[in-house]
Formats: structure tokens, C-alpha cells, sequence
């Protein structure tokens, strides 16, 4: 038996179709209700990373066949101290080492980059969400993990939205919500909201559930958000936008976003949503995340589900959800673990 790591790059093609091939070999056992990765999409990934942090890619041969994927991830400006993981063996070449050998290569990349956290996560059975077998947990659990902040995903079906439940939840929100207009854009933020949008988006980790997770808030200014935003672009992403502006001062002070692509027809992604904390209490969670919903299927008809996470402790915003009609489909574990000092040696 010959197990070989090699590195992914757009320089090489074979490298490209086969961490796209593993990607889709480990959805279709463990995330079918995920769109596929394509070719296309996965090679965009690799030309437009995201900006203030580092990212390796690699893919496990074994016998010439590609068996497993890693991709490591870590940020240069905060979280100095956290190595993000994924690591994904296909199922057929599960417990013949290539996952041992894959984490080998976890705690190397955290040996040279400094980290003494790992983070990663995996599907899990909870609550009635079956997971396809309990191999990611036993694997974390091995290796000397400890779980912290479930998350569950849901899903809404857009021909099973109801409109006059969600007109109802617009009204009761707009009743609340004197002294606030809606605004809405697509893709990158207008001038005028930018450094509003940059200060929400700063306060996410702040503001929602992280359990135990030992990861410290971003600071990202306007021009790390221009950067994020042609990141975005370049991936080919449609991002739909929907505020709330407090007339009083002028201020942005909540926000949400839904976003879909071309490599992913059908599907979207409903994602951050957050109000300043001065300004809660005025049902702007609802107020926005109802009116982006008009905004974004008005745009894009050919979507029939839109999928969104939530740690399982929020529950301010699953209440939100699960009014409009966002059901529970699968459930996921976050797993740490903190290195003694400095990375280890590879196993």
C-alpha cells in the first residue's frame, strides 16, 4: 500500500479534479442535502482566497487513487493562535491510516505557523438529525478532541413559503420598528454604508454563541471588506442585501445577507444577521430578514431552498427562522483541542 499527501494548485489540473472528486465523494455520503463542489467553483476557490489568511490544500493518494482531502486554514491578523481544519476521507478508504496521516500533516502546519488551538467540526447524530455513521465523531474523539458549540442547519423550501405568515411577521416588525428604513443592495456595500457594514460584520463573533470556542473576534476595516467583496466576485457569488438604518444618526444598525452562484443553481445561502446591540428590542432581526427575502426572490426565481446554521443555543434567531419556515435538516459538532505549549509532533 503506497499513501502519498500531495499539495492542490490551479498549476496543476489532475491535483484540481481530484480534491474536487474526494469533495464529492464525502457529500454524497455524509452532506447530500450540500450543492455539489464543481470544477469550475473549486478552482475558483483556489484563485480568489480570502484576504488575512493563510490556506493549504491537499489531497491523499493512495495507490494512485485519491482517497482523502485537508484543507488548513489560519488568519494573520487576529486569532494568532487557532489552526482551522478540515480533513474528509472517502468512506470506502476510511481506517487504513489516511486520516492519521492527513492530521500527521494538521499538526506539522501548526508547528510552522505557531497555532496551539485546533478547530474543526462534523456532521453529527442529534436530536433526531441522524448523521450517515458516527465515524467523524469517533475519529475527533480519538485524537483528543472535545466538542463545543452544536450547530444545526435548516433548510426553506421556497414553494412551501407561506406569504401572508410572512407579511404578518413584516407588519408586527415594521410596528416596532418606528424610527428605522430598510435599505437594500446586491453584491458590494454602497460607499455610504460601508464602515457600518465593516462594524457589523466585526461584531458577529462577539454577538452570537461560540460555546467554548476559542476564537477571538475579527476586525475587519472597509478596505478588508473590498477585498472580501472581490473575493466574492471573483467565485462568481450573487450577494442580496437587506438593512436597517436608524434615521436619528444615519447608522446602518442591522444586517443581513442571502447569497447564491451560477455553480450553485437552485440553491442559496442565508447568512450573517446581526443588530447592534443598542438597538435590539425592535424586532430588526425580523424586519430585515423577511424584507431580504422579498428582495432576493424577486432577483432569483430559479431558487427553490435557501439553507442556513445557527448554534443550537441561539435561539433568538432559530425563532426567527422557524417562524418563516426554515426546518431542521442535519445537525453539526465544532471539536477543539489545545496543543501542550506548541504543536506536537506528527503521530
Amino acid at each position: 500500500m503506497s499513501l502519498h499527501i500531495g499539495s492542490v494548485s490551479v498549476d496543476d489540473p489532475g491535483s484540481v479534479d481530484a480534491w474536487v472528486r474526494v469533495m464529492d465523494e464525502v457529500r454524497v455520503h455524509e452532506f447530500p442535502h450540500f450543492p455539489a463542489v464543481t470544477r469550475r467553483a473549486g478552482e475558483a476557490m483556489l484563485r480568489h482566497p480570502f484576504p488575512a489568511r493563510g490556506i493549504e490544500h491537499r489531497v491523499a493518494w493512495l495507490d494512485g487513487e485519491p482517497v482523502g482531502r485537508l484543507e488548513t486554514s489560519w488568519m494573520t491578523e487576529e486569532n494568532l493562535k487557532v489552526l482551522f481544519f478540515t480533513l474528509e476521507v472517502v468512506p470506502r478508504f476510511r481506517r487504513r491510516g489516511v486520516g492519521r496521516a492527513l492530521y500527521g500533516r494538521v499538526l506539522e502546519c501548526a508547528g510552522e505557523q505557531g497555532r496551539t488551538v485546533l478547530l474543526t467540526g462534523s456532521s453529527l447524530s442529534k436530536d433526531g438529525l441522524p448523521a450517515p455513521d458516527e465515524a467523524p465523531t469517533g475519529f475527533a474523539a480519538a485524537l483528543g478532541f472535545t466538542s463545543t458549540l452544536p450547530e444545526v442547519q435548516r433548510r426553506l423550501v421556497v414553494a412551501d413559503i407561506d406569504d401572508g405568515l410572512l407579511a404578518g411577521m413584516a407588519a408586527a416588525a415594521r410596528e416596532k420598528a418606528a424610527g428605522y428604513r430598510v435599505v437594500q443592495w446586491r453584491d458590494g456595500a454602497p460607499a455610504e454604508l460601508a464602515e457600518r457594514v465593516a462594524y457589523l460584520d466585526s461584531r458577529l463573533i462577539s454577538d452570537a454563541p461560540m460555546g467554548d470556542m476559542q476564537v477571538e473576534p475579527e476586525q475587519p476595516d472597509v478596505a478588508r471588506m473590498r477585498r472580501i467583496e472581490a473575493v466574492l466576485a471573483g467565485r462568481g457569488r450573487r450577494l442580496y442585501h437587506t438593512g436597517a438604518v436608524h434615521e436619528d444618526t444615519g447608522d446602518l444598525v442591522a444586517w443581513t445577507t442571502i447569497s447564491t452562484g451560477a455553480e450553485t443553481p437552485g440553491h442559496a445561502w442565508q447568512q450573517i444577521t446581526i443588530v447592534d446591540p443598542k438597538h435590539r428590542g425592535h424586532r430588526l432581526g425580523a424586519l430585515v430578514k423577511v424584507a431580504n427575502l422579498h428582495h432576493f426572490r424577486a432577483a432569483e426565481p430559479e431558487v427553490t431552498v435557501i439553507d442556513t446554521f445557527n448554534a443550537a443555543e441561539n435561539s433568538f434567531m432559530i425563532s426567527i427562522n422557524e417562524q418563516m419556515g426554515f426546518r431542521r435538516i442535519a445537525a453539526f459538532q465544532n471539536w477543539q483541542r489545545e496543543l501542550e505549549g506548541s504543536a506536537e509532533p506528527a503521530a
